[in-house]
Order: structure tokens, then sequence, then C-alpha cells
């Protein structure tokens, strides 16, 4: 669950937007960190109430790739990325910049999750039978 819920995210925005104070002041007025606001201010402005609500997405390699090429041609930060691709967390394009720095398109390929299948336990075959 999030720690702060949509409704109070919404009234901080309404907030900040209508002037009485920018994001510092308003973070110290709601208590809440000034980077916190900055971040939910810029991803209203770009995507509306959607980007309040938390969303658990699975993201393509080939739009992770997209979202880092648009970062270096229109000279984007990991924040502002976010905000325009509707990321929730920043440090998930974080992630995805170091991976693709190290190891290419294929770092960013999803792995597979969980445990891998337990191998089955061999058993040796049984002798012939005897005759008699």
């Amino acid at each position: 669950m999030s720690k702060y819920s949509k409704e109070f995210k919404l009234e901080v925005i309404k907030y900040y937007l209508s002037g009485k104070g920018g994001f510092k002041a308003v973070g110290d007025r709601y208590g809440v960190k000034h980077t916190y606001i900055q971040k939910w201010v810029h991803a209203y402005k770009a995507h509306g109430q959607k980007s309040l609500t938390k969303t658990y997405t699975h993201y393509s390699d080939t739009f992770k790739v997209s979202v880092l090429q648009s970062m270096q041609q229109d000279q984007l930060s990991i924040n502002q990325a976010a905000a325009r691709f509707n990321v929730p967390a920043p440090s998930t394009i974080s992630l995805w910049q170091r991976l693709y720095n190290e190891g290419g398109i294929t770092a960013l390929e999803p792995k597979p999750k969980g445990r891998p299948p337990m191998s089955k336990p061999r058993t040796k075959p049984l002798p012939p039978p005897i005759s008699q």
C-alpha cells in the first residue's frame, strides 16, 4: 500500500498549483519531502489523475530502450523521463540505464521469475527379472 493516498496527493498538488507556495513551502505545510511533491506535480501535469494511481506494469525491452533513447535525445533527467513516461519510480529507469550500459539491449530482457524447477530424482533402472 502507498504511504500517501491518491486523495492526499491530489490535495497537495492542487495546493501547489494554486500558487500559494513553492515545493519546499508546500512540503513543510503538509509534512512531505519537497522532492515527492516535485515528482507528483510533474507526473500530474503530464498524465493527469492517472499518474496518481499505483500501477504494477511489465515494461517491454523496446519500451525501456525508447525511454533511454528519449532521455539521451531530449537531454532529460531520470525524474523528467519518469514523469514523461509515467514510470512511478525513477530508480527503475536508473536501473535500466545501468543494465543497458553494462550489457546492451539483451540485459533489458525480462528474467525468469521464481525458483528454478527441481530436477527429478534419478532412479536406478531395475535389473531384468531372473528367469527360472
